[in-house]
């Protein structure tokens, strides 16, 4: 292992931040910058001697392989996180348009939402990937959260709380539970799965992902993040009275004045309960 990918492996190593998913993903991306920054010609780097000129060789290396905005920006959040530990935090701009990086447009056109019928769910064969796909579609949780879930800890009655642990970010966060079908939803987990979690006990997390996300492509749901905008507009119906803009609803300067306070209150619960904590990420699932 060359120095500077060592030294970054001991840097996270002694800075465990976020969740387990975070300082995985974290390491992963630090440790391809190392070999990136090798192809590039800087091969006698160690941890401490990042410069805003790697920083500049990295994001022309990036937009020159074809990299998307997102994919730079979050490559820029770990590279942010490297300049922070070592002591040079204010190196690298806080403006991403000063390092010459667009903006992403992250609202889409038309909406994303899905849903899954009873019919669709039966040919999900295994029992534990079919009730983590129903967890996406009846609480709007991410894939991997849908995974980890443990109803001996998460079930609260009234709501499930999910674990740091488990989520993006590792931000604790609870969701109610307001319908029939998501409390027994609840109740046939408890049933398959007791004290333990929707990933079987003989697999790791990174192996039972491997083999769900290969049953999927099978039956061809590789992506099924729109069930979390599904659950976006159905809850945003529920707490507004009217539909959000890709659900066919009025957009956001035809609404009156109570009715944009409305709008406000609700969004900001679907954030919280999707675990986005801003009223702006809202218009991605709901439009505006």
């Amino acid at each position: 292992m060359k120095r500077l990918e060592y030294q970054l492996k001991q840097l996270v190593y002694h800075n465990r931040d976020g969740s387990f998913t975070t300082q995985a993903n974290r390491k992963k991306h630090l440790k391809r910058f190392a070999r990136e920054l090798r192809m590039l010609g800087y091969n006698q780097m160690h941890v401490r001697s990042l410069k805003l000129k790697h920083v500049h060789a990295l994001i022309k290396h990036w937009q020159g392989a074809g990299s998307s905005i997102g994919t730079q920006k979050n490559a820029l959040a770990h590279l942010r996180w490297w300049a922070r530990k070592i002591g040079k935090d204010e190196m690298i701009p806080k403006s991403n348009n000063e390092l010459l990086i667009g903006k992403r447009k992250l609202i889409p056109a038309v909406s994303k939402a899905q849903y899954l019928t009873r019919t669709e769910l039966k040919l999900v064969s295994n029992e534990y990937m079919r009730l983590s796909i129903e967890l996406q579609q009846q609480f709007g949780l991410r894939q991997e959260e849908s995974l980890k879930f443990r109803p001996s800890y998460a079930d609260k009655g009234s709501h499930i709380e999910l674990k740091g642990s488990w989520t993006k970010g590792g931000r604790k966060r609870s969701i109610p539970v307001v319908t029939f079908d998501q409390r027994d939803l609840i109740d046939r987990i408890h049933a398959i799965v007791g004290q333990g979690s929707l990933i079987p006990v003989q697999y790791s997390l990174k192996q039972w992902k491997k083999k769900y996300e290969r049953v999927l492509g099978i039956l061809r749901f590789k992506n099924l993040h729109g069930l979390r905008h599904g659950y976006a507009q159905r809850r945003y119906r529920d707490l507004a009275g009217f539909e959000s803009v890709f659900a066919g609803g009025p957009k956001r300067r035809a609404l009156d004045s109570n009715q944009q306070v409305i709008d406000v209150q609700a969004r900001l619960q679907v954030s919280q309960e999707l675990g986005h904590n801003r009223i702006e990420i809202t218009d991605v699932y709901l439009g505006r």
